[in-house]
């Protein structure tokens, strides 16, 4: 059931504090962790070349085996600590690059270079070995953290908290991957910001008309009612303005004036999906955020999108996609820059990343909650469900 907002409740609303520092590391981030994160796409981890990544700020390296699956390990040679990324792949085993050590799949070390053909210890007995802190063979090396990975829609993911068989949900589906009609490429943007302020960013109408005038939206003085939906670890918010209209690439999608669908949905802990539809036509904006550090993330973005011609849709969207992706690396680009931003704000003294805000800022109070609540190593139920109503100018 839908309450109205008491508006004067409102006029001012202190939402919980944005810990960007706990939120990135692997040791106090709670439950954040026991989620798929991407770690690349598809396209750059190619058989015979390692890939380095940093997660949680935690280094991984990233190659595929003899069966072309994806590996993910932690990045540093059990021998000296040498970064395995800087290495080689051969025959689906990764080798190390300061004295070749060599290691499989499952992160264990399966050949010792300077041991010879033998792969053992010569002259020192196991007593001669154990008194010096030594091992006798490559197997008894140990092995190397391993992390569990999966691929899909052209996406590697990794899971970091341990066990994958405890992750809270599966990984996050491509919209529209594969489907007759509809084309879909990739964009990766490291992003100067936390992944909380990021999914906010991505959600967030009334900024549109300031980061990206004249590229998406420009100021209208329209008022703009909309519903606010916190369930199932989402946030959905619907906008009632069907005659909203976008400038760039927003007149390529509509040009028969159709009334738009526009929704924002987030979903825990790290994803979020814009959709703009006038009727069968229109686009979905996927972005998946993958912390590096408190300030630091890299967001893979699918944008998938159908469009409104008389001809066939696969090749006119394979036809356009240069320009579409000309257009949206640029207001991308704005978004980089806008998070550089507020990241010189955040990081200028204490007190950064406690935020205040008004009635459109509702759905990012909801995130926020969903965010803290995780992070705390999400104690009880969770945030209630909730469905409100709200209303904002552009």
């Amino acid at each position: 059931m839908r309450n109205p907002l008491d508006l004067q409740n409102l006029a001012l609303v202190t939402t919980p504090s944005v810990d960007l520092e706990a939120e990135a590391d692997l040791t106090r981030c709670g439950a954040l962790k026991d989620f798929w994160y991407v770690a690349c796409l598809s396209a750059e981890l190619p058989s015979g070349k390692p890939l380095a990544r940093t997660v949680f700020g935690t280094n991984v390296v990233l190659f595929r085996d003899e069966h072309g699956k994806p590996v993910a390990l932690r990045d540093r040679c059990l021998h000296r600590n040498a970064r395995l990324s800087a290495g080689d792949v051969f025959d689906g085993r990764l080798g190390c690059p300061y004295h070749g050590w060599v290691y499989d799949g499952s992160g264990a070390v399966v050949e010792v270079p300077s041991l010879g053909p033998s792969q053992c210890g010569e002259v020192l007995d196991s007593q001669g070995h154990a008194s010096a802190g030594l091992k006798v063979r490559p197997c008894d090396l140990g092995r190397l953290q391993r992390f569990d990975t999966l691929e899909q829609d052209g996406l590697v993911f990794v899971f970091m908290g341990g066990d994958a068989s405890r992750a809270r949900a599966e990984p996050f589906r491509v919209p529209y991957w594969g489907q007759p009609g509809w084309t879909c490429y990739f964009m990766v943007t490291r992003f100067p910001n936390g992944v909380t302020n990021l999914v906010e960013n991505f959600m967030d109408v009334p900024h549109t008309q300031f980061v990206h005038a004249g590229w998406f939206r420009d100021t209208q003085r329209k008022r703009v009612p909309a519903t606010v939906k916190r369930t199932g670890g989402s946030v959905l918010v619907t906008y009632q303005q069907e005659q909203d209209s976008l400038t760039g690439l927003g007149r390529l999608f509509n040009p028969r004036g159709q009334p738009l669908v526009h929704t924002d949905k987030y979903y825990v802990p790290n994803v979020t999906r814009v959709d703009y539809m006038w009727g069968e036509s229109g686009f979905a904006i996927n972005s998946q955020c993958t912390p590096i550090g408190p300030t630091d993330s890299l967001v893979y973005t699918a944008i998938s999108y159908r469009l409104p011609l008389d001809l066939p849709h696969t090749l006119v969207g394979r036809a356009l996609r240069p320009l579409v992706k000309w257009y949206t690396t640029q207001v991308i680009r704005q978004d980089v820059a806008i998070m550089g931003v507020q990241r010189e704000g955040l990081t200028n003294g204490p007190g950064g990343g406690v935020f205040t805000g008004t009635e459109a800022d509702l759905l990012h109070a909801d995130i926020e909650s969903y965010r803290q609540w995780l992070r705390e190593g999400a104690p009880g139920e969770g945030p209630t469900e909730e469905e409100r109503d709200i209303v904002f100018w552009i």
